[in-house]
C-alpha cells in the first residue's frame, strides 16, 4: 500500500524522530540528530513479551559488544545506548538494562565503586561526593 501524503513512515533510531518519505528524501543522515544510521520503518513496530531479566541480557551482551568496538567506530553505540534509555523509560522501576547502569544505582549508597573493562579502561568512573 502507498504511503498517504506526508505520513510519517520511519523513525530515527538514535532521537526517535519520525519523518515522511517525501522528508528524507535527498537525507543521507536523520535531519534532526545527524545519525547516519538506517531508520526504522514505523509499519515495522511490534509488541513483544519478554522478561525483564531477558532483556538485561540482550542488552548487557549488546552494550559488551559495542564496546569492544567503540574505538573503531565512536558513533556505533549511540543508537543502542538511545534504545536502551527508551526500553528503561518504558519501566523506570525496573533494575537497569546495563552493567553500567547498574553501577551507578549502586553509586547511590557506595559512591566508591567504579567499572572498568579488562584492558583496565575506566568505563564508570567514582561519583564525586559533592
Amino acid at each position: 500500500m502507498p504511503e498517504s501524503e506526508g505520513a510519517k513512515s520511519v523513525r530515527c533510531i538514535r532521537c526517535y524522530s519520525e519523518f515522511s518519505a517525501e522528508e528524507i528524501k535527498n537525507a543521507n543522515a536523520c535531519p534532526a540528530c545527524g545519525e547516519f544510521g538506517r531508520p526504522c520503518h514505523i509499519a515495522d513496530d511490534v509488541i513483544l513479551k519478554i522478561n525483564w531479566h531477558e532483556l538485561r541480557i540482550l542488552t548487557i551482551w549488546a552494550s559488551n559488544y559495542a564496546r569492544a568496538i567503540e574505538k573503531r567506530s565512536p558513533d556505533s553505540t549511540k543508537g543502542l545506548q538511545a534504545i536502551i534509555l527508551r526500553l528503561e523509560k518504558q519501566y523506570p522501576d525496573k533494575s537497569p538494562l546495563t552493567l553500567e547502569g547498574e553501577v551507578r544505582q549502586v553509586q547511590e549508597h557506595f559512591p566508591e565503586a567504579e567499572m572498568t573493562d579488562s584492558e583496565g579502561n575506566v568505563i564508570v568512573p567514582k561519583k564525586r561526593i559533592q
